[in-house]
């Protein structure tokens, strides 16, 4: 299978992923969690890095190294839509 080698294509796919993470009930917890005790990304570690293999496994080596359409997607999709949460870190 050929790498997306499209910008466009590469922020689709990277939506996709996001979007995929936030219908588990256990990743929605850890969100949640993550949110609550100002530790997301120690929460979301192996989630993330999980998303972001499988990122690299569908995009070319030069957008996953250019480009920040994983991480845009992550704050637009997973945490953004996150703001109902009570934390001290808004």
């Amino acid at each position: 299978m050929a790498k997306i080698t499209d910008v466009a294509k590469a922020a689709q796919r990277a939506r996709v992923i996001a979007s995929d993470m936030t219908i588990y009930p256990d990743i929605q917890r850890k969100i949640e969690a993550g949110i609550k005790n100002d530790n997301l990304f120690d929460e979301l570690q192996g989630i993330m890095q999980e998303a972001r293999s499988h990122f690299e496994s569908y995009v070319s080596d030069d957008i996953v190294q250019n480009t920040n359409v994983l991480e845009k997607a992550f704050i637009d999709i997973v945490f953004a839509n996150s703001g109902h949460i009570e934390s001290t870190i808004w």
